[in-house]
């Protein structure tokens, strides 16, 4: 996989792609803390058999589920399992190295002073069962040596919607936070460019409008050397294909010559619940966003969220996808 323009390519031919997020892949009880449902070795081989061949799952690969809960130690197993079943089906992955608010990984916010160098310290919170012990900094070098020039790995994600605010997403100051986004995308999209010079390392970002990318800041940040791919995440708009926030953020990628994707892409949904669009009605939805935004020139489109079974309880309104689920058909049509 390579970055053609403002494009992507896989093995020299422009390529597009659509899968889906299962966040809690990596999670493995009894070695790692996990972080939602674990999914049995019948119920992986479900997901990515449901899949066609070069499609793509994205999955939280935090620290907190590399690091054995036992030992405190480093221990793959969950992120690996992960990885290589995708390999055997054909499927590519996008792992995120950490999230924004550090559930499931280190409970530490990331604000725009952990953005500016606070990602070489240490943060292992005794509020988390899970173990942390090493910086970002550390973690994300031992990732990038164990799996470099995988050919699994579509892009690596330095962090699921990075914004340098305080707790609660209260953007304190758009100047210095997109001048932190920008420092960290240069500083550390540059180590793991030069630990796997192969590697595409996409940003995690929501788009236009996120504390450090509003207006022209956005430009800015994906002006970065560090970041290979553009993103931006899609919710609350359900009826409309194209959303207005959308096609401004794939206009400020492209200018900086950078492909984007939708990362993440979700509306609520319940078969036989009062108050919920039907399976049916989202994957129709689905179904129009992605031909209009594939049109528009975006490079990868990936609904929220796989799950093993019973979606949502079975009691609510849900983002989950489920097997089945008539949207996984949409997506292979797509």
């Amino acid at each position: 996989m390579t970055r053609c323009g403002d494009q992507l390519c896989l093995d020299g031919s422009p390529w597009t792609f659509t899968g889906v997020n299962a966040y809690e892949a990596a999670t493995d009880w009894g070695v790692n803390a996990g972080c939602g449902p674990e999914l049995t070795d019948t119920q992986l081989d479900d997901l990515f058999s449901s899949l066609a061949p070069n499609d793509v799952v994205r999955f939280w690969a935090f620290q907190a589920l590399a690091t054995n809960y036992t030992t405190g130690q480093l221990d793959w197993a969950g992120i690996d399992r992960v990885i290589d079943t995708a390999a055997e089906y054909g499927i590519k992955v996008i792992p995120a190295l950490t999230g924004e608010s550090g559930t499931c990984d280190d409970n530490e916010w990331k604000d725009a002073a952990w953005y500016g160098g606070g990602y070489m310290d240490v943060h292992d919170s005794s509020a988390w069962p899970a173990s942390t012990p090493l910086s970002y900094w550390d973690y994300m070098q031992d990732f990038l040596q164990r799996y470099a020039n995988n050919p699994t790995i579509a892009m690596i994600e330095l962090v699921s919607e990075p914004s340098p605010t305080q707790s609660g997403y209260v953007c304190v100051n758009e100047t210095q936070a997109a001048q932190a986004l920008r420092s960290f995308f240069d500083t550390v999209g540059a180590e793991a460019h030069s630990l796997d010079p192969t590697a595409l390392i996409e940003s995690g970002m929501q788009g236009i409008g996120q504390c450090g990318a509003q207006g022209s800041d956005y430009g800015y940040v994906m002006g970065s050397s560090g970041v290979d791919v553009a993103s931006y995440h899609d919710y609350g708009s359900d009826t409309m294909a194209l959303p207005g926030y959308l096609s401004a953020t794939l206009a400020a990628a492209h200018a900086d010559g950078k492909p984007l994707i939708v990362g993440e892409v979700g509306t609520q949904a319940q078969d036989g619940l009062s108050g919920c669009v039907s399976d049916a009605t989202r994957a129709s939805y689905m179904g129009a966003k992605m031909s209009a935004q594939f049109a528009a020139g975006i490079s990868g489109f990936l609904p929220w969220d796989y799950v093993p079974s019973n979606p949502g309880g079975g009691n609510t309104c849900s983002y989950d996808i489920g097997p089945g689920d008539p949207l996984i058909s949409e997506l292979a049509d797509g």
